[in-house]
């Protein structure tokens, strides 16, 4: 994901048109309030080096620096980095439709999509009111509304339509004159993950994304229908009415942040539509249902240019250079492809969105929804379990604890930090010794197999 947000950024700041490109890079900004939140930062800060992403840990007098409007004594300190920014997504779309319309793609907007035309398990064309297109290719990038298509060819396609609130403020005097454009931005784009916020300009103005809300998963059945002509920046599916009660717990907070908000008020606000997954990532790759048919959903506008690409490469070479294995659409399990897991897990994916997260951090719920014949014996030894693809998987047994007692010093464990320790025992590393020198029998039935068939040795 990393890979696919540098190549956004790239792509973005490629597209100008009157020397004004399609990304303002900003930089950006996350504060931490808590020490937990900036020993999480310092980790980021390594990931992102990993990736040959720049980045520092500021001060909290280094974050006032940088970010004049907030309030120091509220953070620890911050994570900047300077390649973030803001997406022009609406200018870098029409700057693609005009190059692409010049090199001969057609476009044929404002058409509903009724179906998907199929023979002999592979697609061939898709139908609209106005007739069919045929097709032996068909991508849907359908958004939050992914999972209907999907349905057109019988196919589960695991994303829930959820509700996130965005607002827009009356002019902040504090503002006043910093930039020229009406939705201009000069600041770094700020995030207050502690409190599930983000920030950034609109000219005088203040735009706030929060997720400190309640999930609002959306009936897409209940969006009703729009005609073309009607749909505006204020009018359009994926904006429902503002719940300002819902808002006001940030509001507050954001005050305590930034103070200088304390001299405006909420202009204007919606619940905006978007997807989420059982577990949060893009949903991409081909359908195993009907041949031809691919899938590129739940992509947020931070990895947009980056999958786009890597889905082109999959048509046109058989295979993205980016490895898909995270955002593959085959990689839940039938069982999590229920509508209650979806929405379940979709929904805390939402909550925890900015949340301190181990990676092995397992869910609370939905659990034991696939156990082994031995799961009650593994109980029995004090099995420690994890979840993967809905299996309960044990990772160590208390009955193992007298192990270590013997174990050689060659095989004791390294200490531990409290993070790096999470999740983890010492009976692990006893229980590897007894395995590799003397003997151990492990339950294999979560593991997944593989058939491989087909012509050839």
């Amino acid at each position: 994901m990393a890979a696919f947000a540098k190549y956004t950024v790239e792509k973005l700041l490629s597209l100008s048109e009157d020397g004004v490109s399609c990304f303002n890079q900003v930089g950006g900004l996350e504060v931490a309030t808590t020490e937990t939140r900036l020993a999480d930062l310092k980790r980021k800060l390594g990931y992102a080096a990993a990736w040959g992403i720049e980045g520092k840990i500021l001060s909290r007098e280094e974050c006032k620096e940088l970010y004049p409007l907030i309030n120091e004594e509220d953070i620890l300190g911050g994570l900047h980095v300077p390649s973030d920014g803001l997406a022009l997504a609406a200018r870098a779309v029409q700057l693609l439709i005009k190059r692409t319309e010049a090199a001969g793609v057609k476009y044929i907007g404002s058409t509903e999509v009724t179906g998907i035309e199929q023979s002999n398990r592979r697609v061939t064309g898709v139908q609209t009111a106005e007739g069919v297109i045929p097709a032996d290719i068909v991508v849907s990038c359908a958004g939050f509304w992914g999972a209907k298509i999907g349905e057109m060819i019988g196919m589960s396609v695991p994303l829930l339509p959820l509700a996130h609130q965005y607002v827009k403020t009356t002019p902040v005097p504090a503002q006043q004159g910093k930039n020229e454009q009406p939705n201009g931005a000069s600041l770094p784009i700020l995030r207050h993950q502690d409190q599930d916020l983000y920030y950034r300009e609109h000219g005088d103005c203040y735009g706030i994304g929060s997720y400190a809300h309640r999930p609002m998963p959306v009936d897409l059945n209940e969006l009703g229908s729009y005609e073309p002509s009607s749909i505006s920046e204020h009018n359009m599916p994926s904006r429902l009415d503002f719940t300002l009660e819902d808002f006001l717990p940030a509001w507050e907070a954001t005050k305590q942040l930034l103070p200088a908000l304390r001299e405006s008020e909420i202009e204007d606000g919606f619940n905006g539509i978007f997807s989420f997954t059982p577990d949060g990532g893009s949903l991409v790759g081909e359908s195993k249902e009907v041949d031809g048919f691919y899938v590129a959903e739940a992509v947020w506008v931070t990895h947009s240019a980056g999958i786009a690409r890597a889905v082109a490469e999959l048509l046109t070479t058989g295979k993205s250079s980016i490895d898909l294995g995270d955002c593959d659409i085959h990689r839940f399990e039938e069982v999590q492809l229920t509508p209650e897991y979806v929405s379940e897990t979709s929904q805390q994916n939402f909550v925890e969105i900015y949340d301190v997260l181990h990676p092995l951090q397992p869910k609370l719920s939905p659990r034991n929804l696939r156990v082994s014949p031995f799961h009650a014996r593994h109980k029995q030894l004090g099995g420690y379990f994890l979840e993967g693809a809905g299996w309960e998987r044990p990772y160590w047994f208390e009955a193992n604890a007298e192990l270590l007692k013997e174990m050689p010093d060659e095989w004791q464990p390294p200490a531990r930090d409290a993070w790096s320790g999470m999740f983890s025992s010492p009976i692990a590393a006893a229980e590897a010794w007894k395995t590799r020198t003397a003997v151990a029998m492990y339950d294999m039935t979560p593991l997944k197999r593989l058939e491989v068939s087909g012509p050839g040795p």
